[in-house]
């Protein structure tokens, strides 16, 4: 009888494996090259919550913000 091969369970989620991708040092050099003002994100949590935004499909910030399952 053959055995079919049956998939890891993994806890990462979509928004964890594309952020694993980018290196967090290449967003804060990016950052400083084009002299992005920060107020209340870090340049890494404004990656983040745009890469969820589009993921959600999210229509502005405030659904982002709003949303239960935000990751900060």
């Amino acid at each position: 009888m053959k055995k079919t091969a049956t998939p890891i369970r993994s806890n990462n989620t979509c928004l964890k494996q594309i952020c694993q991708v980018i290196p967090s040092h290449l967003v804060s050099r990016l950052a400083r090259k084009h002299q992005a003002q920060s107020r209340s994100f870090s340049p890494w949590s404004h990656v983040v919550a745009m890469l969820y935004a589009h993921l959600t499909h999210a229509i502005g910030l405030n659904d982002v913000l709003l949303s239960d399952n935000y990751i900060s």
